[in-house]
């Protein structure tokens, strides 16, 4: 295999004392260098895809072997080739999907064991937390199947995202199941599976389905960015959620209700309701029809004070029975009367201001980018080289940047006279590397060994234009009738290579009757011009080239590379609004092919496949505040329409606070700002709206006779909801923290720290926050607590 290039780099050390920068090729010799690069050409354009793997294979087991004799040695070597980008990164999709099943086990396994009552067996549900399991992982795969079909991507944010439908999957599902435990403790003699039904979706059902469609429109409104990454992933996620709430709220209270109905049968709900009644004392000051013990009752005239006082030391709050789970009801009391204590309050309002200000006020200090060593997965041959190519390589020599020119004849000297004025205009770039200028002129540049580190004088058109003039086929620019301005344009090249030059130079053109001729003659001078061109092959008109420069080497540096990337669009929209324009441009357009294809508005763009990840890089703020704005206003007009009330407010606020605080464990955890972060960022909106809304619900729909009050009870009857919920989701997260992929691992980190905020929003600023504030009354959202008394015309057996 021959060798096609030859680079050494890495502070190089030369026999004549010269730098790198000083450095002339062929005279200077280079006697020690930190790394040699170079690169090899298989002979395979024509073969099949399979050889082309085959031969990959064979070359990477070489290297392999080579790298393993050269180490015992002292030699670090490092390879990759073409293929092998796709495959590994694609590894890093497929080599985590055991990662997904360990992550469902977990996450079976935590909410099982929240739901199992081993003291209270009758209010165990067990078996229905692990059918509403199967009822996710069944969304999982509709969503995912009707996605997928209609051809949106696989990537390895979508396999992630499983992760995250998991969390908000067996939310959904331990509400659901509380509320029915709920149900069996609080309607007198347990009630029928229809009032039981009843109770939970007036409860359950409203909250699922309210954080169910704030989490469809902020995912879908977040795939309208233009990153396709997130697009893609939020694509996914919305069409997943959707499924998911509708397999929740029909296979799966399916299943509620058949395993309820043979309960009934066997007097479970009664039993569960006479041993919490034995176990509850009245509350105060609350009425209790027909004196049947529940304690579940409108608040009537009576001091607040007394009715803590004199329920201090007994377990009064329904939820407060021997519920078995990952936290027991008088926990969440305990908590409760804790969290509403006045120094405790005031504790937690300057704890969450000074994390949200840190978080804020520290964001400069939150690096940016996306290494391409974070793409593949930790075991990769590629890190080696991405690590070591990257910053050392792009150290010393900039990135190639292709300026295209299509859909234009190029024999005409009106197209060859503006190539040339386009590319000089890229020429005299701040974040151009200057012309290298060998002694002779231009002319001598075109055929002598050239310093790679600057951009070369040779393009395809001086080649052309070198053998045209050796054939008597040019003329001088304005003779040919090229406007003064487009010629003094085109003269820049030259200019630059050549100090002899002097302004008024009028640049040769080839006469356009001997352009195709002279074209090939110099391909067969220099064949691998013809990689620059595109003929059509009817005629053989020149219809797209690519002349080249040299961009400032960036080594990593973030906000160089974005320089460079917004210098191109700023250059590409020059080029095209002053150069390529106007009916002498018109006149010469033409189509790849002679029938059935339009001209692109767009003539001119320069290209290199860096660019394509500086582009995402440089929208990334700007679509950030996009996503968020339109994900923050969406769910607030769901919350105001499905809440009616103010408190809708204080809910999105606190989906904003969790966005907040993940800058703080950007900073934390080193964390770059990337396409990853942004999707976490949008993935918290769907995420924390689950833990904000279930709460201000449950406080909004509870009696009481102030704030205070009204936020205990909301703890205690839907506090252990959203800790079971948020705690079994954090468990299943737990996988991810052993991923060989580097994505997963920021996912982990991000992902996690999302759960913890939002729980800490919901369970302990947001109770504060409405003990605080004054709240108008919420009258359509209170539940009429008399449908659930002694109905006298019930039937006797329950069902």
């Amino acid at each position: 295999m021959p060798i096609e290039k030859l680079r050494v780099f890495g502070s190089p050390t030369y026999d004549d004392g010269s730098t790198f920068r000083s450095a002339v090729p062929g005279v200077s010799r280079i006697i020690g260098a930190v790394y040699a690069s170079s690169w090899y050409l298989l002979d395979v354009a024509k073969a099949r895809e399979s050889a082309v793997g085959a031969h990959c294979r064979a070359f990477e087991r070489l290297m392999r072997q080579e790298q393993s004799r050269l180490a015992a040695e002292g030699w670090e070597v490092e390879f990759a080739y073409q293929e092998a980008f796709d495959d590994e990164i694609a590894r890093s999709v497929t080599g985590d999907i055991p990662l997904v099943i360990a992550s469902f086990t977990f996450t079976l396994v935590a909410a099982v064991m929240s739901q199992m009552h081993l003291v209270r067996p009758e209010l165990g549900a067990a078996t229905q937390a692990s059918s509403g399991l199967a009822c996710v992982a069944l969304s999982v795969f509709a969503g995912y199947g009707i996605v997928i079909f209609f051809g949106v991507p696989f990537t390895s944010l979508s396999l992630v995202g499983i992760f995250i439908l998991l969390g908000v999957g067996v939310d959904d599902v331990l509400v659901l199941l509380e509320s029915f435990r709920l149900a069996r403790i609080t309607i007198p003699d347990g009630g029928t599976v229809e009032e039981r039904a009843r109770f939970a979706t007036e409860r359950a059902g409203v909250s699922i389905t309210i954080t169910s469609a704030t989490n469809i429109i902020a995912f879908s409104l977040g795939s309208m960015t233009v990153i396709p990454a997130v697009n893609w992933f939020c694509a996914y996620m919305a069409c997943a959620i959707l499924f998911d709430f509708l397999l929740c709220l029909t296979l799966f209270m399916a299943v509620i209700v058949w395993h309820e109905r043979r309960d009934q049968a066997k007097g479970l709900p009664a039993i569960a309701y006479k041993k919490s009644a034995a176990e509850t004392v009245p509350l105060p000051g609350l009425e209790t029809p027909n004196n049947s013990g529940s304690t579940i009752a409108k608040v009537v005239d009576g001091e607040v004070k007394a009715v803590e006082k004199a329920t201090r030391r007994r377990r009064t709050w329904t939820a407060g029975l021997t519920c078995e789970g990952v936290f027991r009801g008088q926990h969440m009391r305990a908590y409760g009367n804790f969290l509403m204590l006045t120094p405790v309050r005031a504790l937690v309002v300057c704890g969450f201001l000074a994390f949200g200000m840190s978080s804020l006020l520290l964001m400069s200090r939150i690096e940016e980018g996306l290494p391409r060593t974070s793409l593949a997965p930790d075991d990769s041959f590629l890190i080696g080289f991405f690590s070591i190519f990257d910053t050392t390589y792009q150290a010393q020599e900039g990135l190639t940047l292709d300026l295209h020119v299509h859909g234009v004849d190029h024999s005409s000297p009106e197209i060859q006279a503006r190539v040339m004025a386009a590319w000089g205009m890229h020429l005299q770039s701040g974040v151009i590397e200057p012309l290298h200028k060998p002694n002779g002129g231009w002319m001598v540049a075109q055929n002598t060994p050239l310093d790679s580190r600057y951009s070369s004088p040779r393009s395809w058109l001086t080649v052309v234009t070198q053998v045209a003039i050796a054939a008597n086929a040019t003329a001088p620019c304005r003779a040919l009738g090229v406007s003064p301005r487009v010629c003094a344009a085109a003269a820049v090249p030259y200019r630059l290579a050549d100090d002899s030059l002097t302004d008024d130079f009028d640049p040769p053109l080839v006469i356009r009757s001997a352009f195709n001729a002279t074209l090939n003659e110099a391909l067969e001078l220099v064949p691998s011009m013809s990689d620059k061109l595109i003929r059509r092959h009817t005629d053989g008109v020149l219809v797209a080239s690519i002349v080249s420069t040299k961009a400032v080497p960036v080594a990593g540096q973030f906000k160089r590379q974005l320089d460079i990337y917004k210098e191109c669009i700023r250059l590409d929209e020059a080029i095209n609004a002053e150069v390529f324009t106007g009916a002498e441009v018109n006149a010469a357009l033409t189509p790849y092919v002679t029938t059935g294809m339009s001209i692109p508005n767009l003539r001119v763009f320069t290209f290199n496949h860096f660019l394509v990840y500086w582009q995402q890089d440089a929208v990334l703020k700007d679509e950030l505040v996009t996503n968020l704005t339109f994900a923050g206003l969406g769910v607030l007009i769901v919350c105001m329409i499905a809440l009616a009330h103010p408190a809708a407010l204080i809910a999105v606020s606190g989906v904003g606070i969790v966005d907040i605080f993940l800058f703080g464990s950007l900073i934390i955890g080193g964390i770059r700002f990337n396409v990853i972060s942004v999707v976490n960022f949008v993935m918290a909106v769907g995420l924390a709206v689950d833990y904000t809304l279930h709460f201000c619900h449950a406080f909004l729909a509870q009696p009481g006779a102030n704030r205070i009050t009204r936020v205990k009870y909301a703890l205690n009857t839907m506090g252990d909801c959203i800790l079971k919920g948020g705690g079994t989701t954090l468990v299943g997260t737990l996988p991810m923290a052993f991923s060989t992929s580097t994505i997963f691992r920021v996912f982990f980190v991000l992902l996690f720290s999302t759960i913890l905020y939002g729980l800490a929003v919901g369970l302990v600023l947001l109770p504060v926050v409405l003990s605080v504030i004054p709240m108008p009354p919420a009258p359509h959202l209170k539940h009429d607590y008399r449908d659930w008394y002694v109905d006298p015309n019930r039937p006797s057996d329950g069902v």
